[in-house]
């Protein structure tokens, strides 16, 4: 599962091709400073947040095929990073099509740079970038001397992938995918199903929302899967848990889910934790996967998955369903789906969050019992595997248009069903917000507290 990954913001790439390949024919530097993530993997996930441009007067040499920097702009970026615990990506274009791999002088280049990054910031690892009209080439340095292969992708309204390192799993594939996924590839092509088989998805509440999920991205090809969720098999889940059976009562949700998976695509790889995401370490073991959805009733989890998505750059998929009865009956039919990463308004703009409940979900048992505000159990809601399956499908078809291009022209919808109304969203993100702005957690990776309960 782990995959080392340098993500960058909406248009990041885009601007930097642009900067980089200005002055063409000549080569051209660059320094991007990123926040380093050590994932519960071993994987690194390299959070772009700041870059130093290299003005011309700190070339010593520069020409078509060469650069050469002045001492004190390579002195300048190590101080940056050093003072805020930064990786450094070293970025340079070749200015010609085709020409994305490293050259003998690129690495002679590199075998002086690297030993001076790693005395001066030893806890980080580096990386090259290079840049050219038709693709990018990335690789990251630990602390060994080879090189690691690096993906590199930009989060947003989109979750676009530039240079992908897993190969074997696109080659997967599309090998099946002239048979299988005919029809899916006659929608949104081989690129787009290859992209689908190398997602790695978390899926967080496998009950009546997650359920349905886990079954429609197993039919489009998802190559892997994170399953989490600490619950069993009630008797009362069996109305709306797909693929669950009588004989599945006591038995973990996770192990029903990843059967059901495994009979819809036996290839998939399928992991499952018998966990709570409220509690910090399991959060934590999200960030091994490209994308989630969450699909749990309470508002502690959602909070802390909405704060993960931005504190690392972590795109995810929100889907909530709520059925209104009064006294002669149903009353209101509603469900939501919001998509949460870079530049999207988070659950709290949004005001789908109650501080006053997240604080409450969020309590250890023993400070729960203590808490004179908190009376009772939580009430049972109801739930109908319908309407479940309504919201989960417009999730999964958003999850569709962020990765493949399909044209989905929102990601933020709303299900009034009693009025027959699916309406799009448009809430801007507040530019205060403590979860989702440049001041509040966004981007701020392991600088800032990990979200969650301690463990």
């Amino acid at each position: 599962m782990p995959c080392h990954v340098l993500v960058f913001p909406p248009g990041g790439v885009d601007r930097l091709r642009e900067t980089l390949l200005a002055d063409v024919p000549l080569e051209a530097a660059h320094f991007i400073f990123a926040r380093p993530v050590k994932t519960p993997g071993g994987a690194w996930r390299l959070i772009v947040c700041d870059s130093m441009n290299v003005a011309p007067g700190d070339y010593l040499l520069r020409s078509e095929v060469a650069i050469e920097l002045s001492p004190n702009v390579v002195a300048a970026a190590m101080q940056q990073a050093r003072t805020e615990g930064l990786s450094i990506i070293v970025t340079h274009s070749h200015p010609f099509a085709g020409s994305v791999s490293p050259s003998e002088r690129d690495r002679a280049g590199e075998a002086l740079l690297l030993p001076a990054f790693r005395r001066r910031i030893p806890d980080a690892p580096h990386a090259r970038l290079i840049v050219c009209p038709d693709a990018l080439h990335a690789a990251m340095f630990d602390t060994a001397d080879d090189e690691c292969p690096l993906s590199v992708i930009e989060v947003g309204r989109d979750i676009t992938v530039f240079s992908d390192s897993r190969d074997d799993r696109h080659g997967s594939a599309s090998g099946s995918g002239v048979g299988l996924y005919d029809r899916q590839i006659r929608a949104f092509g081989e690129v787009g199903q290859r992209t689908l088989a190398a997602q790695r998805v978390a899926i967080i509440g496998l009950g009546g929302t997650g359920s349905v999920v886990a079954q429609q991205l197993a039919h489009l090809g998802v190559g892997e899967f994170l399953l989490i969720d600490p619950d069993v098999i009630e008797p009362t889940n069996l109305n709306r848990i797909v693929g669950a059976r009588l004989e599945d009562v006591g038995r973990l949700k996770v192990d029903v889910a990843r059967r059901l998976i495994a009979s819809v695509n036996p290839s998939a790889r399928v992991h499952v934790l018998q966990a709570d995401v409220r509690d910090c370490m399991t959060a934590r073991t999200v960030l091994d996967t490209d994308a989630f959805f969450c699909c749990t009733d309470s508002q502690g989890s959602r909070a802390i998955l909405s704060q993960l998505a931005y504190q690392y750059w972590l795109p995810g998929f929100d889907v909530g369903v709520a059925i209104h009865v009064g006294e002669e009956g149903v009353t209101h039919v509603s469900g939501r789906v919001q998509m949460l990463g870079p530049t999207l308004p988070c659950l709290l703009c949004c005001g789908v969050l109650d501080p006053e409940t997240v604080r409450r979900d969020l309590l250890s048992d023993q400070a729960r019992a203590l808490d004179q505000y908190i009376v009772g159990a939580p009430t049972a809601q109801p739930a109908v595997i319908s309407i479940n399956s309504a919201a989960s499908s417009l999730a999964v078809t958003m999850f569709l248009g962020a990765v493949t291009g399909v044209p989905v022209g929102t990601r933020n919808q709303r299900l009034r069903l009693e009025s027959g109304m699916v309406s799009r969203v448009d809430i801007p993100p507040r530019s205060d917000c403590p979860v989702c702005s440049p001041s509040g957690t966004s981007a701020r990776g392991d600088s800032w507290p990990m979200p969650g309960r301690a463990q």
